[in-house]
C-alpha cells in the first residue's frame, strides 16, 4: 500500500510540474482596478488600449504596443519591447529592455526610472 502512495504522490508532483510548464510559457492580461492591466509570461506580442492607467509588463522577450494615454508603464523582466503612445512615467526594472515613446503626458519628456543593466528609454 505504501509503494502505491509514493508513486500516486509522485505523480501528482509530476502533473503539477506539467501543468506548470504550459501556463509559464504562455502570457495572461489583467485589469486590476486602482492599479491598471497587467501582462505577464514571456514571448508574447500583445496591443493594449491605456485607458488613462498604468500598465505593467512582467515576463522576458514581450512585444507590447499601447496605445492611449498611459499614466505609467513599468517594465520588469528582460528583453521585452514596449511601444507606447502616450505616457506620463517609464520605469523599467530588469536588463535589455527598451521603452519606446512619442508623446509626454507632461512636460517635455515622462518622467523615468532604470533599474539594470542595458536598459534604453527613447523617444520615437
Amino acid at each position: 500500500m505504501i509503494p502505491s502512495v509514493r508513486w500516486l504522490a509522485a505523480g501528482c508532483v509530476c502533473s503539477g510540474s506539467l501543468l506548470f510548464s504550459q501556463v509559464a510559457a504562455q502570457s495572461a492580461t489583467m485589469t486590476i482596478p486602482g492599479m491598471g492591466q497587467m501582462l505577464a509570461g514571456d514571448n508574447s506580442a500583445r496591443a493594449l488600449k491605456c485607458n488613462g492607467d498604468a500598465v505593467t509588463v512582467s515576463g522576458s522577450g514581450n512585444k507590447l504596443t499601447l496605445t492611449g494615454n498611459c499614466t505609467q508603464v513599468v517594465v520588469n523582466g528582460s528583453k521585452n519591447v514596449v511601444t507606447v503612445v502616450a505616457v506620463g512615467q517609464i520605469v523599467i526594472n530588469g536588463r535589455q529592455n527598451t521603452v519606446t515613446w512619442s508623446k509626454s503626458l507632461k512636460g517635455v519628456k515622462p518622467m523615468t526610472r532604470i533599474t539594470g543593466t542595458a536598459n534604453k528609454i527613447l523617444k520615437k
